[in-house]
């Protein structure tokens, strides 16, 4: 991955980092401690709102934990502390946090989302950033809002182009661009069904979102069924079943889509049962192994290779923060020791080529790879972890699952970058999404007990 030397980063605006990371607009946090985590695709929370993309004069914040303090402390950076914010969060790092920001932060408008399922989060994370030029912003991202998960875990921020008003004699729904992105995102934000959201409902429906190529994932709690887009499960293997298209099988490659394997990487492991068609066949690979030739509603004969990628306690002592930077890895040895199986499709976590390695992973990352770790077929970055609570529960016999928990991430499919449609490519090589670290030695070391 090319990097810029420090002292060249700190000349850099994020206007100019992101004509250097187009199209994908992909992004990864900058760990202070680690001087290789500081290219032009490394940033702090301060890029998102730098004065090179315009005069901010409002935002929304989606996420789950919330420093209140850090948050208006990242504004302040640019003198912007006093815009209107809105922060909509799920779990409170201090006790009536609602009531510390009314009488701290007047600009600040708040809701806290209560959980109906015990077992449920509010476990989004989405900026919306409204400019004076009345363009908006949209901001995907793993990263909580707190001083840690900006600076000491790797996390991945994807950042659509500045999306203009539309002109008064269009429909709301128009512009939707070629994802439907901002149909399925206006979709996420009216099931939240709160008032504060309405101001941003209204300036999502009368933007142009016709340059956004990457698609909205998200999952609402509910109960889902086939077609759905609130539902990873289901609007995962829904797209990948219409837009993936894999080699067929050939002298060269004879076992054809099924040699391309599929990696999944995650902060958080869930309990999948006594064996791999449990859970993690019929809801995960269902999804993640679609394609237009293996469609997610017809169960496959066979299944391509799965590899999860999750730190051992090898690599959390090993880390920069030590066993301190093990605290994004919620994955106890209790809940491994039911599922001893699990650790034959399990592999050490290992970014020795962009130095961050010893910086411990709170991103989350799903793809499909070829046999010889050169391409993608697409690529998922998101929230949602490997988890019965994000991607859904065993399917029911009409191919429905319960989803507990809001997550939200996007998804690149590399012919919605392809300009030269004469010479439109499947696959997206792995130079180009600049995230190589997470999958390039998938191979090269069995899994050790987790921290």
């Amino acid at each position: 991955m090319d990097t810029t030397e420090s002292k060249d980063i700190k000349v850099l605006t994020m206007r100019e980092r992101l004509e250097l990371c187009a199209p994908f607009n992909l992004f990864f946090t900058t760990i202070p401690e680690e001087p290789k985590t500081t290219g032009y695709n490394c940033i702090a929370f301060p890029d998102l709102i730098c004065p090179s993309l315009g005069i901010l004069e409002k935002s929304l914040q989606i996420n789950f934990m919330l420093d209140i303090d850090w948050l208006i402390d990242q504004y302040e950076v640019h003198n912007l502390h006093t815009t209107p914010i809105t922060v909509i969060w799920g779990r409170e790092l201090v006790e009536d946090m609602s009531e510390y920001i009314s009488e701290t932060y007047p600009n600040v408008k708040t809701h806290k989302v209560t959980m109906e399922n015990p077992f449920g989060l509010h476990h989004s994370k989405i900026g919306i950033y409204k400019f004076g030029d009345d363009t908006i912003r949209i901001v995907i991202s793993s990263a909580n809002l707190y001083f840690q998960d900006w600076n000491r875990y790797n996390q991945g921020l994807w950042m659509s182009p500045p999306l203009p008003k539309m002109a008064a004699s269009k429909h709301d729904f128009d512009c939707a661009g070629p994802t439907d992105f901002k149909i399925d995102l206006l979709t996420y934000l009216e099931s939240y069904n709160i008032n504060v959201l309405t101001e941003w409902i209204q300036l999502i429906k009368r933007a142009d979102f016709s340059s956004v190529k990457v698609y909205f994932i998200c999952s609402i709690p509910g109960n889902h069924h086939p077609g759905s887009k609130s539902s990873h499960f289901h609007r995962v293997g829904d797209i990948l079943s219409k837009q993936c298209s894999l080699p067929s099988e050939t002298g060269h490659d004879p076992e054809g889509a099924l040699s391309w394997g599929i990696i999944a990487q995650a902060s958080s492991l869930g309990l999948f049962g006594d064996n791999l068609g449990h859970w993690l066949e019929p809801i995960l690979m269902r999804a993640l192994s679609s394609h237009q030739a293996s469609p997610y509603n017809k169960r496959a004969p066979r299944n391509p290779t799965l590899s999860l990628i999750y730190p051992t306690d090898q690599n959390v002592e090993n880390s920069i923060f030590g066993r301190s930077g093990g605290c994004c890895l919620p994955y106890k040895m209790n809940i491994n020791e039911k599922q001893e199986w699990l650790r034959d499709y399990l592999h050490v976590w290992k970014a020795d080529n962009t130095g961050r390695s010893e910086v411990m992973p709170h991103i989350k990352s799903y793809m499909r790879v070829s046999p010889c770790l050169t391409k993608l077929a697409w690529c998922l970055i998101t929230s949602g972890n490997i988890s019965k609570a994000a991607w859904g529960c065993y399917p029911n016999r009409y191919g429905g699952s319960y989803i507990r928990s809001y997550e939200a991430g996007v998804m690149f499919l590399p012919h919605m970058f392809d300009d030269d449609k004469s010479k439109q490519s499947i696959y997206l090589t792995i130079s180009l999404l600049t995230i190589e670290y997470k999958f390039r030695f998938y191979m090269s070391t069995k899994y050790m007990p987790p921290y």
